[in-house]
């Protein structure tokens, strides 16, 4: 059974990731892990050069699963995470916590132009949500 449980997240996985590149321009990368860090589907937008070898990237993305896990402990005072954010010098990355029971986060990198707010916000979160992927980002 998890075996096919695996394969079926794995094949939404990477339909949402097709998803999102597809909501703006300024997208460079969604990738979607699973809640033992492991990237299991990911997409580039077409041309972008990665700045993250494979090894890389999925050390990278184990580290925003355990990071997001962290998190939990405030949520009760804070509320729900939505997204965290990181501004470095080349890229702007986020990561989008996932209400599914194998998949943990969704990260994204935006193009440093990018409106990252208002992309997550407006165009990511209703893709999600219509996927059953997140709870309704109103309630923040």
């Amino acid at each position: 059974m998890s075996s096919s449980s695996s394969s079926i997240s794995y094949t939404y996985a990477k339909e949402i990731c097709n998803q999102v590149l597809r909501l703006d321009k300024s997208i460079r990368f969604a990738g979607i892990a699973n809640n033992m860090g492991t990237l299991i589907a990911y997409k580039l937008r077409e041309g972008v050069v990665p700045l993250l070898n494979e090894e890389e990237l999925q050390n990278d993305i184990m580290k925003a699963v355990l990071r997001m896990k962290t998190r939990e402990d405030y949520e009760s005072k804070l509320g729900d995470v939505i997204y965290t954010f990181a501004l470095y010098k080349k890229v702007k990355r986020a990561s989008i916590p996932l209400d599914h029971p194998d998949l943990a986060v969704l990260t994204v990198s935006f193009d440093m132009a990018s409106d990252q707010d208002s992309i997550i916000m407006d165009k990511i979160l209703p893709v999600l949500k219509q996927g059953k992927l997140t709870e309704e980002a109103s309630e923040a």
